[in-house]
């Protein structure tokens, strides 16, 4: 979403109609770290873009603040009621006029997540009380109700790629029987991007190395060359490992080596926000992680060290 092309086409085809058609996304720029407060640029790694509304000879400033959740968490509200009211305290101190903050909620987990509002949050709280809580709504874009192929009728196709691969990123066998779908759409993205998707789809999919061998015999040579060299990644180990065991078996080895090694580093980084950001037990950290209580215990004794 850092890029403006595909964060310009994620709102057209995810806002709800009656805002994105008001919208004018020639407009849309990142706002980097100027709508949030020092406090939350410590923790914040999500993204915040700002669109004028079309038409009219004042032009109204909306900012988009993309939420990105993988697991259900019932306080998400007061985490972006937080982002909103740090982005107007910003404006005001820059001396500028308060713009509209539209929160989009982007959400791909296995759990089913429900919808709620700040006052959901207390209750069966009386009218009279529910008065003093901050009232505002968020988009919610839930991936796994966006069917396939409406995922696939997004016009940019790397975008289409990316969200197909994060629907079904539980998904293991899904992911390596569809690799090849997904390689043909993010074909021709640029390489930075290319490379990431490479390093996700095949670190999180882990695919078997005698299945990414099927997939580059049916790719261009463009794209066959920046899966090798992204695969160089994973295979480095392997290839001085295999010099005892030769080169086809050293090759091999490294890549479903380096996968394995992708995957724990990436687990390693969500359970560690977990238990920092979010303060879990072992056991609820491995349970949204899908990992081992053992390994969380790991990490918690590493991050105390």
């Amino acid at each position: 979403m850092a890029n403006k092309e595909l964060a310009a086409d994620y709102f057209e085809n995810c806002l709800p109609d009656i805002i994105s058609q008001q919208l004018d996304f020639s407009t849309l720029e990142q706002q980097a770290d100027s709508y949030l407060s020092d406090e939350l640029q410590k923790t914040l790694a999500d993204i915040v873009y700002a669109c004028y509304k079309k038409g009219g000879a004042e032009k109204i400033k909306v900012c988009l603040l993309i939420e990105h959740k993988s697991y259900p968490d019932k306080y998400t509200p007061i985490q972006i009621g937080g982002y909103i009211f740090s982005a107007w305290q910003k404006q005001v101190a820059n001396k500028e006029p308060l713009s509209v903050v539209v929160p989009v909620l982007f959400y791909h987990g296995k759990g089913k997540w429900q919808y709620r509002t700040v006052a959901d949050l207390f209750g069966k709280l009386e009218t009279e009380w529910k008065q003093f809580l901050p009232d505002f709504s968020y988009v919610y874009n839930n991936l796994n109700d966006m069917p396939d192929s409406r995922v696939e009728m997004i016009r940019n196709e790397f975008l289409a790629a990316s969200l197909l691969a994060l629907k079904h990123s539980f998904q293991k066998n899904w992911l390596e029987e569809n690799a090849l779908r997904m390689l043909i759409l993010a074909e021709n993205a640029p390489e930075s991007l290319q490379r990431s998707f490479l390093i996700y789809l095949f670190g999180r999919g882990e695919i078997k190395a005698e299945s990414v061998y099927k997939l580059l015999e049916s790719l261009s040579d463009t794209l066959k060359e920046n899966i090798m060299s992204t695969l160089d990644i994973f295979m480095e180990k392997g290839r001085k490992e295999g010099i005892e065991i030769g080169i086809d078996k050293g090759i091999e080895k490294g890549i479903e080596k380096g996968i394995r090694i992708g995957v724990e580093k990436k687990n390693y980084d969500i359970v560690k926000n977990l238990i920092i950001k979010m303060g879990l037990s072992d056991s609820q950290a491995a349970e949204v992680a899908e990992v081992s209580v053992a390994f969380v215990a790991k990490v918690r004794e590493e991050l105390k060290n």
